[in-house]
């Protein structure tokens, strides 16, 4: 009896090694996930806003729970542009408008306290307004849509300090913007034009037009994002196509099918993926950044018009406006994993980590 108790025990041990060294080659991804920190300090949160709604909310990104909810008096009666904000490590940085009297504000909103903590006014504005990342010293860009004007806020002190008004709109509109440095270590300030089918890049610096590109007609280049390559990705909504951009001269690197609607790119941490979300296809496009050849398409069930990434990489974040909800994606299995269920109709989203 006892020697048929230690075989069983022997062989429980070696089942236990065998799952163990299964269970370790399933958690070895080659999704664009990194490793987490040890530290344990850094906790990531994601904001959510409507442009539709003055209610907030915080959500812890680890358990998916919500953790700060509030009404900013400022949503009351300015909309939010949904398209873009900035993070400078404290606050978030937001263009709003007021649709009755046509002006345009830029607020900051302390991420801990829900508070608004600057509120500065960038002058009459018939459409909307973007903004993109700051330059390295803090110099937040604004492109104003129906003007055609750039205006640079000091996030550091929170004062405007100068407006272009000579920048290139080709006809179109300014369109979502973003800061990115090329390799000639330059920070220029990219946007497109939407009717006006262009692409532009302009000294953060000093405002002078550096390059421009056109894209085909009816393309309708309407938003961008700097991959960590520095290479400047477009996303084509007219003509449901993707365009990858030389940083420097803005020559064309490829050109791809996307979804219908393609409306907001992001990127994995480790640079090795690109994720595309749309308006008119309920997926998220994933893109090998090294071959510009898609990988997948990941089916959310509603149209994912925002998206985020956690910072470890194992997570995307996709907002689905229309059943007021987020869906979770695994990036080991690109599978969806939760639908996180919000009030207020959220269809904007910022992730962070502090």
């Amino acid at each position: 009896m006892k020697r048929i108790n230690f075989v069983i025990l022997s062989l429980a041990l070696v089942m236990a090694i065998f799952v163990g060294a299964c269970s370790s080659e399933e958690s070895t991804s080659t999704s664009g996930a990194t490793a987490a920190s040890d530290s344990g300090s850094a906790t990531t949160k994601y904001l959510t806003l409507s442009n539709t709604s003055p209610h907030v909310t915080v959500i812890d990104a680890e358990t998916n729970l919500v953790v700060n909810t509030a009404d900013i008096p400022d949503l009351l009666k300015w909309t939010w542009n949904d398209d873009n904000n900035y993070f400078d490590g404290q606050n978030v940085w937001l263009g709003l408008k007021y649709p009755e009297k046509d002006d345009a504000v830029v607020i900051s909103l302390d991420v801990d306290t829900l508070e608004v903590t600057n509120r500065l006014s960038v002058g009459k504005e018939g459409k909307n307004i973007y903004l993109g990342k700051a330059t390295k010293s803090g110099i937040l860009h604004v492109g104003k849509q129906g003007s055609g004007e750039v205006v640079t806020i000091d996030t550091n002190n929170g004062t405007i300090l100068e407006t272009w008004d000579t920048v290139p709109v080709n006809g179109g509109v300014v369109c979502d913007a973003d800061i990115g440095i090329g390799p000639d270590g330059v920070e220029r300030f990219y946007y497109p034009t939407r009717s006006g089918d262009t692409v532009v890049a302009i000294d953060a610096v000093t405002g002078a037009t550096l390059a421009e590109t056109s894209t085909p007609e009816g393309s309708s280049p309407l938003m961008h994002t700097n991959a960590p390559d520095g290479r400047m990705w477009v996303q084509e909504s007219g003509s449901n196509t993707n365009a990858v951009f030389d940083p420097v001269t803005l020559d064309l690197v490829k050109r791809f099918a996307s979804a219908k609607g393609p409306v907001v790119g992001t990127f994995s941490p480790n640079g090795e993926y690109a994720y595309i979300g749309h308006f008119g296809d309920p997926v998220v496009q994933v893109v090998d950044t090294k071959t510009l050849e898609e990988i997948t398409r990941i089916t959310v069930g509603n149209t994912p018009s925002k998206l985020a990434v956690h910072p470890n990489g194992q997570y995307i974040y996709a907002i689905a406006s229309k059943e007021s909800a987020v869906v979770v994606i695994d990036t080991s299995t690109w599978k969806v994993t939760e639908r996180v269920a919000l009030a207020g109709n959220p269809n904007g989203m910022f992730l962070w980590s502090n």
